[in-house]
């Protein structure tokens, strides 16, 4: 015999009347229920009003809560007969309870609450997947997030929880061990001495950055390039292609590492020598903690369900993802394209928060900026990247090498083997919310789409002029 519309709900009644009959009698009451209880968290919706009632009447704080007050309040808000009446009131008043216990009746209501919510949630969750209109990874995020709204819902909220002491002491723990030389950086090592100065040491937890240029400037090579420095510092990455297919992200991680050129891997052209060092690169790749994402049109909500899976399951340090003007919104397509782009940004924002990881999201600026340093507002479909971003970061450089003078040519430095050129080029850090702003140069080698560390010379760099050009 199925009894599975039929039962109760969880509540208890005998908690919520209690509760509510201390913060009759009791001025401190309410400040000892407040963190851990929600007028939603009562079951009876007469209790929900008066829990209600009660607290506006504390947030105007003009006379002391009692069974009078109470009622005179209701009255006036129309709310009296919603309470439960003037007779309800009278029962709360004479509800024996034990006011040093008033923490264990608030901790059962909500403990009800939360049970209610699962219930209720799990209710929503069967329908959303019958409903075959609806797209299933898009229920799951939505699954994801609701649990995660109603796991945090049950861990209850006191005062000290607030208390500053144990973030003083910890500050003061880490100003010591930086005194004394012991201090172990928790940021993520970049593996640019510049770079890490600018961030104070790497890349920080939660933070959403952004790396920024036009299209063919090198967006996806400094990604490779700084992926490829932090597995050399055993760093666990993921990187979600959504432009480029796999094969090609990791031809050209294997020719950053190798500094094999790129054409060469692509003709089969190669001596014995590249194969040897190709076969090296690939063994320290499959040695490395790298997961590679190769899912073109990504939505949001499969996006978001990959990267919580990726560190939940192999605890991943970084995120890169190329680039956030693929990402699918899952917004109406009629949407305009800068509101869905906010949408993306906000959600990349706050996963970085929720996966205290930092994700470095790869961003197009216009091209008709082609000759000048691009600026913040160059940044492309949606303002809002650069309010929620922490950092920001242009690359600017010349393109197209083929025209350049003498006097420019002799700017080309040559890299460690002697041969590849090596172009002088700007990283601006455009926005930096825990450090300076500034021009960084990094070399880049276009035989192997490679980024390098170079010595900070601005003379060596050379202008861009307008072009068109069609190199990736």
């Amino acid at each position: 015999m199925g009894t599975g519309n039929t039962r109760v709900p969880p509540h208890n009644d005998e908690a919520e009347k209690s509760v509510l009959s201390a913060l009759m009698m009791h001025k401190e009451a309410y400040d000892k229920v407040s963190p851990l209880l929600s007028s939603q968290d009562f079951y009876h919706p007469a209790n929900r009003v008066i829990y209600s009632a009660i607290a506006d009447m504390k947030l105007m704080n003009t006379v002391e809560i009692d069974q009078v007050s109470l009622f005179d309040f209701l009255s006036k808000k129309n709310l009296l007969d919603k309470a439960g009446g003037a007779a309800y009131l009278a029962e709360l008043s004479d509800v024996y309870s034990i006011y040093s216990n008033i923490e264990f009746y608030a901790s059962l209501i909500r403990e009800c609450a939360v049970r209610r919510a699962l219930i209720e949630t799990s209710s929503e969750i069967a329908v959303d997947a019958f409903e075959e209109s609806k797209d299933i990874y898009n229920v799951l995020d939505d699954v994801e997030q609701k649990l995660g709204e109603i796991s945090q819902r049950s861990n209850p909220v006191t005062s000290d929880a607030y208390k500053i002491n144990e973030g003083i002491n910890n500050v003061i723990k880490t100003l010591l061990l930086k005194m004394d030389g012991e201090y172990v950086n928790e940021n993520l090592d970049t593996g640019y001495d510049y770079l890490n100065n600018y961030t104070n040491g790497g890349f920080q937890k939660s933070d959403y950055i952004i790396i920024a240029a036009r299209p063919s400037v090198g967006k996806t090579a400094l990604a490779v390039s700084l992926i490829r420095n932090m597995l050399r510092k055993g760093s666990r990455i993921a990187f979600f292609s959504l432009e480029m297919p796999a094969d090609q992200i990791i031809m050209r991680l294997l020719s950053c590492l190798s500094k094999v050129e790129l054409s060469k891997m692509f003709s089969g052209n190669m001596s014995q020598k590249d194969i040897d060092d190709i076969s090296a690169a690939a063994d320290r790749i499959y040695q490395s903690e790298f997961y590679l994402v190769d899912e073109p049109n990504m939505k949001l909500s499969d996006l978001r369900s990959r990267a919580r899976m990726l560190c939940r399951e192999k605890d991943i340090q970084c995120i890169f993802i190329d680039y956030i003007g693929l990402i699918e919104s899952g917004m109406d397509p009629s949407v305009p394209r800068h509101e869905q782009v906010g949408r993306i940004s906000k959600s990349l924002k706050q996963l970085a928060r929720e996966l205290r990881i930092p994700i470095v999201v790869l961003c197009q600026v216009s091209r008709d900026t082609a000759d000048q340093e691009p600026q913040l507002n160059n940044l492309r479909d949606s303002g809002s990247i650069e309010q929620d971003a922490d950092v920001v970061m242009f690359i600017h450089r010349r393109t197209n090498l083929t025209d350049i003078s003498d006097e420019e040519r002799a700017k080309l430095q040559k890299d460690s083997t002697g041969k590849a050129r090596v172009q002088s080029s700007k990283l601006l850090i455009a926005k930096n919310r825990n450090g300076r702003t500034g021009t960084i140069y990094l070399g880049y080698i276009g035989e192997i789409t490679s980024f390098e560390e170079i010595a900070q010379d601005k003379n060596l760099f050379i202008e861009p002029k307008k072009e068109v050009s069609k190199s990736r």
